[in-house]
């Protein structure tokens, strides 16, 4: 989506005293919504105020489509996910590493086995999803990597 579009929905949505803004383009369907106390008879500020967390989003997706090559590394099954192969022992990898195609990034604990997250694609880790000792389903997001190309390498 362009952002420049969500940016004017958002700007819409402070102007009036609607609660909600529907917006479809083709697949792309979505709704933005504001506190229902907030009215327009409510001081600029407030609105502003309450907005804030949709300007917020406005701003994380904009960081993230500077990253637009960024890829989620997510857990294949139910388990506890954890980023050392023993308590004991350091973490098979931090943010910042540079990662390459089938290293092990972590490992998911399921039904008393140990099973390796590891990277499909090489590149830098950007951010770790996922806390350690957490329980993890199948599709949540464990990691985030770029290219090396997009982390100016």
């Amino acid at each position: 989506m362009d952002l420049e579009k969500l940016s004017r929905l958002v700007s819409m949505l402070e102007g009036t005293s609607a609660t909600e803004v529907e917006y479809t383009d083709g697949d792309l369907k979505m709704k933005l919504t504001r506190d229902a106390g907030v009215s327009a008879a409510q001081p600029r500020d407030e609105v502003r105020a309450t907005a804030t967390p949709i300007r917020q989003a406005v701003t994380n997706i904009s960081t993230r489509t500077a990253t637009e090559a960024r890829h989620v590394i997510t857990s294949g099954l139910t388990g506890t996910f954890y980023r050392a192969p023993a308590p004991d022992q350091a973490t098979f990898v931090s943010v910042g590493d540079v990662v390459e195609e089938g290293q092990t990034l972590a490992v998911v604990e399921a039904m008393k086995m140990l099973n390796t997250i590891d990277a499909d694609r090489n590149g830098r880790v950007i951010e770790i999803l996922a806390e350690d000792g957490a329980s993890v389903s199948p599709d949540s997001a464990l990691f985030a990597i770029e290219p090396l190309e997009a982390s100016h390498v």
